[in-house]
């Protein structure tokens, strides 16, 4: 197990603008606020979503879209750099009018109807790296 020691610096509270990408605007607030590494958490509800689910022994994603509307139960990530990139990595529950929830990693093309973000910048930056065992981009710690 590793791990690395992190403060807090600056915190925000944010909307998503109606109709955005979600993960595409959180790219971009990560971008706009000059954070490089941070963690979040947001709320809301989509108009689409688009989750992809690791297929672990395959090394690849799937790609799974769910036409709305859906209240976004629960909502967290981090930001990270990766090749000089900036890299926001979400995972997403949302559930339908009956309660029944799906999950998975945010992609782009989920539309937001509302959404409100909490986003905390940590020190010092940290960054990603291929990891040959998982086939996953990890944080180095």
């Amino acid at each position: 197990m590793n791990w690395l020691e992190v403060k807090g610096q600056r915190e925000f509270l944010c909307n998503i603008p109606y109709d955005s990408d979600l993960l595409l605007s959180l790219k971009e607030l990560a971008k706009t606020l000059k954070i490089k590494s941070g963690i979040f958490t947001f709320i809301g509800a989509l108009k689409t979503a688009c989750l992809f689910y690791y297929i672990q022994n395959e090394k690849k994603f799937e790609k799974n879209v769910f036409d709305g509307p859906f209240e976004i139960v629960s909502g967290m990530g981090n930001i990270a750099t990766f090749e000089g990139d900036t890299v926001v990595h979400a995972h997403l529950v949302i559930a339908d009018r009956k309660g029944n929830c799906y999950g998975g990693h945010l992609t782009e093309g989920s539309k937001v109807f509302a959404c409100e973000v909490y986003l905390k910048e940590l020190s010092p930056a940290v960054a990603r790296k291929y990891d040959a065992l998982t086939g996953l981009n990890l944080l180095v710690l």
